[in-house]
């Protein structure tokens, strides 16, 4: 009788164990989602930023203007380039736009899988 006792108290022990193994998780996941989705709108906002910048044609030389652009040029994913038009400002509204929406695709998709993963 005794053992029975404690062998249901191992067993409830190993079950609540569990179930806070898998609310652990899914906090993490929930987490890890939500600041992804927050970093790829600040990466987003960044590339807004710097397409304003520089169709509403803010001085270059302006240290704003210089911080804004290095950092939309580290945040391009390879696309900064794949338009070529004649007009400077459409150069800029297609590449640094299409990177913008391309970062809020990546942070909408890996955080629905996150929260997909979660228990």
């Amino acid at each position: 009788m005794a053992q029975d006792a404690s062998t249901e108290t191992s067993e409830q022990r190993r079950s609540h164990t569990g179930e806070d193994l898998r609310a652990l998780t899914r906090k993490v996941l929930t987490v890890a989602a939500s600041v992804i989705r927050v970093l790829t709108v600040v990466f987003a906002a960044i590339l807004v930023i710097h397409v304003i910048l520089s169709v509403a044609g803010a001085n270059p030389a302006n240290g704003i203007t210089v911080f804004f652009r290095d950092l939309a040029s580290n945040l391009t994913l390879g696309i900064g380039d794949l338009f070529l038009p004649a007009s400077e400002s459409l150069r800029i509204i297609l590449n640094f736009g299409l990177a913008a929406v391309v970062w809020i695709v990546i942070g909408i998709v890996v955080s629905k899988l996150l929260n997909a993963l979660a228990p």
